[in-house]
């Protein structure tokens, strides 16, 4: 079994009705869906506050498997540039 280094998301299906740019259910790249959720969220401006949140994918509506190497000027004790320090 190849297990991918990278950090995978996938939709949880009772959220399914808040990211139509997202199949419920489906493992991928936690890149690519942030991506996709973007473009969406660019293509629909109007959309955008009722999901909005700090992340684009909350925990609350996705899980999340695999790691992702931590960039360097992410000071330590955050897990994200955003998170307050």
């Amino acid at each position: 079994m190849n297990e991918s280094p990278n950090r995978e998301a996938r939709l949880r299906p009772e959220f399914a009705h808040l990211y139509p740019a997202i199949t419920p259910g489906q493992w991928d790249s936690a890149a690519v869906i942030s991506d996709r959720m973007l473009a969406w969220l660019l293509r629909n401006p109007g959309r955008a506050g009722f999901i909005a949140t700090a992340r684009i994918l909350p925990p609350e509506h996705f899980d999340f498997r695999g790691d992702s190497t931590r960039p360097e000027s992410i000071p330590e004790g955050q897990s994200r540039r955003g998170d307050p320090r």
